[in-house]
């Protein structure tokens, strides 16, 4: 069998996997001591877990496609419980694709304003209810994987042999970026002033955040 030509079922066993390890970071990033009272980092990972939360149901839309398989059957039903409060907040898409994936614009281009799509969508606005839709979905892909260990497996060992190491890009080091960032900072102080020369407007000392 050619190792790239993986089935609809092997496909869909192999992405939940990268779903639940971007979902277990996400969580764990929280366990650590005095994190789970950072609130910027509870918002911060709550909208990430959102994000994940839509990818994680539309591949399970793809899974549940499979379903004619009596194994498959028994797996929808045994993670029903946990797929049903995931479900039952239906707004989490219209949150993902309007506030946290497309800046915060409608289809038709006009401004989304937060507390509009919030009270017209049925989402979680909780941190705690966030992060438990999160431990349902790793709970959900834990037990199909084991449910279904040996094709994940065989599925998986192929895939590592495709595997190219991805080639590092962008600075590696804080010292670095703060460089970068000091010296476009003073580029564009610099642009600035002359601008306000050209326009005859008064000097002023800039304060730039």
């Amino acid at each position: 069998m050619d190792k790239s030509n993986f089935t609809s079922f092997e496909e869909s066993l192999l992405l939940l996997t990268g779903v639940k390890s971007q979902l277990e970071a996400a969580v764990k990033s929280l366990t650590g001591k005095d994190r789970g009272e950072d609130e910027d980092l509870q918002w911060t990972v709550s909208n990430h877990v959102q994000i994940l939360l839509c990818s994680f149901l539309d591949e399970w839309k793809i899974f549940q496609s499979l379903g004619k398989d009596t194994a498959i059957r028994d797996t929808l039903e045994i993670t029903s419980p946990a797929l049903r409060r995931i479900r039952s907040w239906t707004g989490l898409t219209r949150i993902r694709s309007t506030l946290l994936a497309h800046g915060q614009r409608k289809i038709d281009g006009k401004p989304a304003w937060t507390w509009d799509v919030f009270n017209s969508n049925k989402s979680p606005t909780a941190y705690a209810e966030t992060i438990l839709l999160g431990q349902l979905a790793i709970l959900v892909i834990r037990e199909t994987l084991k449910r279904h260990y040996g094709d994940y497996h065989h599925a998986a060992q192929r895939l590592s042999q495709l595997y190219i190491p991805i080639k590092g890009q962008g600075l590696r080091t804080v010292g670095e970026a703060n460089a970068v960032l000091n010296s476009i900072r003073a580029e564009m102080s610099e642009i600035a002033e002359r601008i306000s020369c050209l326009n005859n407007e008064p000097a002023k000392k800039r304060y730039l955040p």
